[in-house]
């Protein structure tokens, strides 16, 4: 079994830093044109992929939708593969939420909306768990968002996701079981 992991491609939001958390995102051309570039390169790969799994997020699901088209697949939606809930800080960009929510380089959230670091780790192994449930012998494209795909792999190499460089959009990375 092998996980091809994604991140959606650019949204609006990426481009104005904003803490996107569960918002929907909205791709921009750039972002379209990004993951049309790895659905080819998906496509050209000689594996067969038995279906894309997506974060049910828009975002994820519209880019999910340009690769599966390409494929000739299906896209399953997946909750347990959304991005980080920022709670009530959703929506601010990341330099509102440096300048007010951050302490000693560590996020400060008084009103303990947001999903904790530990959260989106836990969610991500819980993920990597059913994923390995549900497709044992199969490749598997999951297409989501670049904290929680970093946490995916953190799980799987019981790292801090920190310890993992960030996903470009629309990149591919592969997690071999």
């Amino acid at each position: 079994m092998a996980l091809y992991i994604v991140r959606h491609g650019q949204t609006e939001e990426n481009k104005q830093m904003i803490l996107q958390g569960h918002m929907p995102g909205i791709l921009t051309e750039e972002g379209i044109k990004q993951v049309t570039e790895t659905a080819e390169k998906l496509a050209k790969m000689d594996i067969r992929f038995s279906c894309v799994v997506a974060s049910d997020l828009k975002r994820a699901m519209d880019s999910a939708k340009i690769i599966a088209d390409k494929l000739g697949i299906e896209v399953i939606p997946m909750e347990i593969l959304r991005e980080r809930d920022w709670g009530i800080y959703t929506g601010l960009t990341v330099e509102e939420a440096r300048k007010t929510y951050r302490i000693n380089g560590k996020w400060v959230f008084p009103d303990k909306s947001a999903e904790t670091e530990e959260g989106i780790r836990n969610r991500a192994n819980d993920a990597l768990q059913k994923l390995k449930e549900l497709y044992p012998t199969q490749n598997v494209i999951v297409v989501t968002h670049g904290q929680f795909a970093r946490n995916l792999f953190a799980a799987h190499n019981n790292c801090n996701y920190r310890e993992i460089t960030s996903f470009a959009n629309a990149e591919i990375r592969t997690l071999d079981f």
